[in-house]
């Protein structure tokens, strides 16, 4: 769905490289979960969904808990 819009997603969690590795062939993902295991992304940003345009402009922000069907339809 993104990826037919010319975008990029990209995944944040406290958890180490290693689980995200497992979860991500686990569950097929195809998109990057990076790994923020000092918690400063997290700290600064909060647990939210952000959109960025190709000039680093956030233009959608969504600050709830993931409801991830939700969140795909409303960033798009």
């Amino acid at each position: 769905m993104f990826y037919d819009s010319d975008t990029e997603v990209i995944g944040v969690s406290s958890d180490s490289v290693e689980t995200h590795q497992r979860f991500s062939q686990r569950c097929g993902l195809p998109f990057n979960i990076l790994s923020d295991s000092t918690k400063k992304v997290t700290d600064l940003y909060g647990v939210n969904s952000f959109v960025i345009d190709t000039e680093g402009i956030m233009r959608f922000v969504f600050s709830s808990q993931l409801q991830p069907a939700r969140h795909v339809r409303e960033a798009l």
